[in-house]
């Protein structure tokens, strides 16, 4: 996205001194949390020669964000609607907001909301959660006039302007196209500032996501957001749900530092859709004396980008001592330590090595996090 690729940083290697065990957390670009978290072998536990068995969980999308983007919504208010099309447009918009924006994960802090036809008004600016926005929307009246992009785009950066967010995301939906052609309109798409971008939904046999000088595609692909379609009116929550995706896409295990091994054992299965936590198990190659540094790597995306997260912990193969007794016995587990025992004097804070992203970033995969 235009936006959020700005500013990056890049990504580096945390030794984590005096951290306690427990899941790494990072922040996709959009602000989605995305983590890992390996549970057994705990950091520095000593093992014999051979594989051994990392187990843990990974999650995209289960924990509170951070609130750092603001949501606009501009409504379509026009005489083509109808009022039985007003209100299908207004109930579509309260059940997403329900469903998506009043959501933890997604860290929506501040919301505002804008109906526009020949003109264009501003109707609310205040918290997502609660129930204030919903008394607004339902109150909201029709207003019957011709279609006007540009009014609704002005007051609709007007409304982001009024957020505090360090992003904001504009939704701007019409059932039909702008019919105002004396209008400044890229004179106001270019008043939208950088902070802002805008996904348009066009909705009903009128509209459209086609290109052209004035309309909904022009809108989002000028401000680094998406057009999407509702053929009916009724088909319009789904549209708005395509919005915000996010999705655990893989995991990966390296050992001391080789190559990406992918993990395959994943109860439910990847690619998930977020928000959802799964469990994994793999075995690492056989294993010779030294320390071994074990990393996995969850992979995922949300709706402006991808990115990557990892935990890392450590095992020892200790030389074999000339003084010990050969044992006849099964061999001891590769996995000594239990997730639910006392640690190891060893694998006590201070020891473990984590792959971390500097919170508030994460990797995207080509050296560089979000912020």
């Amino acid at each position: 996205m235009r936006r959020l690729g700005a500013g990056l940083v890049a990504a580096a290697l945390v030794l984590a001194g005096g951290v306690p065990a427990g899941a790494v957390d990072g922040t996709l670009p959009g602000g989605i949390g995305i983590a890992v978290d390996i549970e057994t072998p705990l950091p520095d536990t000593v093992i014999p020669k051979g594989t051994t068995t990392v187990v843990g969980t990974a999650s995209i999308g289960t924990k509170a964000a951070t609130p750092t983007t603001s949501l606009v919504y501009v409504l379509d208010s026009s005489g083509s609607l109808t009022q039985r099309g007003w209100d299908a447009e207004k109930q579509a918009v309260g059940e997403f907001h329900r469903q998506v924006a009043q959501q933890p994960y997604l860290g929506v802090g501040a919301t505002g909301l804008v109906a526009f036809s020949t003109a264009a008004q501003a109707a609310w600016t205040g918290p997502a959660a609660g129930p204030r926005f919903h008394d607004v929307l339902a109150a909201l009246p029709w207003q019957d006039g011709s279609t006007n992009f540009t009014a609704g785009l002005r007051v609709g950066t007007e409304v982001a302007n009024a957020t505090t967010e360090p992003r904001s995301i504009m939704i701007f939906l019409s059932d039909g196209r702008d019919n105002h052609a004396l209008e400044n309109f890229e004179g106001a798409l270019a008043a939208v500032p950088e902070r802002v971008d805008i996904h348009t939904v066009a909705f009903g046999p009128d509209a459209t996501c086609s290109s052209g000088p004035r309309s909904l595609k022009r809108m989002a692909d000028a401000t680094g957001g998406a057009c999407v379609q509702a053929p009916d009116i009724r088909d319009l929550p789904t549209a708005l749900g395509t919005l915000f995706p996010s999705e655990l896409q893989r995991l990966t295990l390296t050992v001391d530092g080789g190559p990406e091994l992918p993990i395959t054992d994943i109860t439910p299965a990847l690619p998930q859709p977020g928000p959802r936590q799964v469990r994994y198990t793999v075995e690492t190659p056989p294993l010779d004396v030294g320390n071994h540094p074990l990393c996995v790597t969850a992979h995922g995306t949300d709706y402006a980008g991808a990115g990557k997260v990892t935990d890392c912990t450590n095992v020892i193969i200790l030389e074999p001592s000339p003084s010990a007794t050969p044992t006849t016995g099964p061999p001891t587990s590769t996995t000594p330590t239990s997730p639910g025992g006392p640690p190891p004097t060893a694998a006590l804070p201070g020891n473990r090595q984590v792959s971390v992203i500097p919170r508030g970033g994460v990797d995207t995969g080509d050296g560089t996090v979000a912020p």
